[in-house]
């Protein structure tokens, strides 16, 4: 389905290209890696969907995806997301926008809230992963500086 361009608003704080920086955590909360490199959300033609592509080095490990945001549901309020990575994996999640301006990325396992300055300059994020006992514990603490 295509998504009516005027309900992709909310993306405007986040489209554009970021400096990545963060850490990912161990079940006990302790960094385990760093994570740098870049991520850019870009607009497609018409408005309808997002581009994200996401370019870093986590720990020595080089990790390169493409992600396509789009697809409303009225209904539950969310956007699809759906991410391809070089190994040829791929997963689904939907995002919430919330009403303070940040998202809800939900997805099997795991989820993440992202949340954008209100001078757009820069976002941060915590992704958590559930335990499997329904617990969610910290995984990822993520920083984006906005590349100009």
């Amino acid at each position: 389905m295509t998504t009516p361009a005027h309900t992709m608003h909310r993306f405007e704080a986040i489209v554009g290209r970021w400096k990545t920086s963060g850490v990912v955590l161990d079940e006990h909360g302790r960094q385990t890696m760093n994570i740098d490199g870049t991520d850019e959300y870009e607009w497609m033609a018409g408005g309808g969907w997002i581009l994200h592509r996401v370019d870093v080095m986590m720990g020595d490990a080089h990790t390169r995806a493409l992600e396509l945001i789009g697809d409303y549901d009225p209904d539950a309020g969310t956007y699809a997301m759906r991410a391809f990575d070089a190994s040829g994996a791929y997963s689904t999640m939907t995002a919430h926008p919330n009403d303070d301006g940040s998202w809800l990325f939900d997805g099997e396992g795991m989820r993440s809230t992202l949340r954008p300055s209100e001078d757009k300059s820069s976002m941060s994020a915590l992704w958590e992963r559930e335990t499997g006992t329904g617990i969610w514990v910290p995984w990822m603490r993520m920083n984006f500086s906005a590349i100009d």
